[in-house]
């Protein structure tokens, strides 16, 4: 068999063309969609009713996952894909969206419920209350309004009552009414605020234990869950029953080439596959994990080798700049070595639009490297949108040789002013600061550095010495010997 050059333009084109963003909200236009659906072993405990608390970055799946428990004909294919999970059996309700609409709940219909001196109390009985309303609205009534719920979400015995009820009747069918919480970083503005909503939320959540046909499940981002400022007796118990949603290479490395499998160039992908003794696959192979490139590394690396070759650099010594394989996923990592799929993919999409097509290969080694410098920008883009302030932090360290010393990191933003112009700006902005001014009477520039630390984007070397994943050291324009040059 033959492969010519047109196979790898048109695979590369391919590439290219895949979406650039591929962000999901759990409802409205970028709900996940049919196509979209991959799904890897490990996060089978994700969708699982039994798992309360799902845990993941940005980018990580979070919102598709509750999209697709939230979509009947999705959690069809969901169902197909981990079918020990039972999910034909369960229907499921959003409690939070952070999007407003028929069946969302955002932040406006929030503070409606909660004016801002509102207490513990007040918070729990406004996340009874889109309980009670997904009770209401499975059962085929109209959704009733979130402030006219209060006053029943309130009252103890008729709350009780309802939920026993609603759980008796679903035991009888077996039934699990699985009731979602997804995008959960967007209720507040404020520290406080936020620490009040989330504990409400937990010991709700830990509450609705006593039911086996009704169950909650809540899509949270790390920090959320381990602000140490959470004051509430079982919580080490939830953060040690939490599902990490991660995605380890071959995950992703399937996911690309499941794309190229069923996208626009499956006839070339197909021809190249047996030209190097692989099997193609259909949709339904690749979504029951029965397809070789979504989990064998050995596979996998034989496939990256005929795309990109098989070192980041030609001639005898190239072995030395790492394979083409590895390289992606080594300098993709934040500070806990996870890598997203919006990362990777972003990568591999500016890749196959850099320079010139190559003769016999999809993308370069050259084009690699490209693809980092655009996926650190589009990273550090995507974490201002979560975190306002992080910009403003990580322009004084421009031109900073990494790794350094702790003190001179923090002198760089104690001259800028980095810290209390983030805080400055979050008052006037309405947005969450990096640290709680109200928690300590001086804010200092270690806090600031343990609030990155906990968001992935900087780590403490052995030595002591503070470092930067690639990931966001390009973008933000510091320097490192031997490392991608900065945009």
């Amino acid at each position: 068999m033959t492969f010519a050059a047109a196979d790898f333009q048109a695979i590369r084109r391919a590439i290219a063309s895949l979406p650039a963003d591929v962000s999901s909200d759990a409802i409205g236009i970028q709900a996940p969609t049919l196509e979209e659906i991959y799904a890897p072993e490990k996060h089978a405990a994700a969708l699982d009713t039994a798992a309360p608390i799902v845990l993941g970055a940005r980018g990580t799946g979070k919102s598709f996952w509750a999209g697709v428990l939230g979509d009947r004909e999705l959690r069809a294919a969901a169902a197909k894909a981990y079918p020990r999970l039972g999910l034909m059996n369960v229907d499921v309700e959003f409690g939070y969206t952070g999007i407003e609409g028929p069946s969302g709940i955002g932040r406006d219909k929030l503070d409606q419920c909660l004016p801002a001196d509102a207490g513990l109390d007040d918070a729990r009985v406004f996340f009874w209350a889109t309980i009670l309303r997904a009770l209401d609205s499975a059962a085929g009534q109209p959704r009733p309004s979130l402030p006219k719920l209060l006053p029943r979400a309130r009252d103890l015995d008729a709350r009780e009552t309802k939920l026993f009820e609603t759980d008796e009747a679903l035991r009888r069918q077996g039934k699990i009414l699985l009731i979602v919480y997804d995008a959960l970083d967007t209720m507040a503005t404020s520290w406080p605020r936020r620490r009040l909503l989330t504990q409400a939320l937990l010991e709700v959540a830990w509450a609705m234990r006593a039911y086996r046909g009704i169950r909650v499940k809540l899509f949270l981002r790390p920090d959320q869950i381990e602000d140490d400022a959470l004051h509430f007796v079982e919580l080490p118990k939830l953060r040690t029953g939490a599902v990490r949603l991660t995605w380890p290479g071959t995950d992703l490395y399937g996911l690309l080439f499941a794309r190229l499998a069923m996208g626009e160039a499956r006839e070339p992908f197909g021809r190249l596959l047996l030209l190097l003794g692989l099997k193609p696959a259909s949709r339904d192979r690749i979504l029951q994990r029965q397809w070789s490139l979504g989990k064998d590394e050995a596979r996998q690396q034989a496939l990256m080798t005929a795309l990109a070759g098989p070192f980041m650099a030609d001639g005898e010594h190239g072995y030395k700049k790492g394979k083409t394989y590895d390289w992606p996923l080594k300098h993709l990592g934040d500070a806990f070595e996870e890598v997203t799929p919006r990362s990777f993919l972003g990568l591999m999409i500016a890749a196959a639009n850099h320079g010139v097509a190559p003769p016999g290969r999809v993308i370069t080694p050259g084009g690699i490297q490209h693809g980092l410098r655009a996926a650190s920008k589009t990273r550090v883009d995507q974490l201002h949108q979560e975190f306002p302030w992080i910009k403003g932090v990580l322009a004084p360290l421009a031109g900073l040789l990494l790794p350094q010393e702790e003190e001179q990191v923090f002198a760089v933003w104690r001259r800028a002013g980095t810290l209390r112009a983030a805080i400055d700006d979050a008052a006037k902005e309405g947005y969450l600061p990096p640290v709680d001014p109200r928690r300590s009477q001086e804010v200092h520039e270690r806090a600031l550095y343990t609030e990155m630390e906990r968001i992935g984007v900087m780590l403490r070397r052995k030595d002591g010495r503070i470092d930067m994943p690639d990931l966001f050291r390009v973008a933000a324009k510091l320097l490192k010997k031997g490392g991608t040059a900065p945009l």
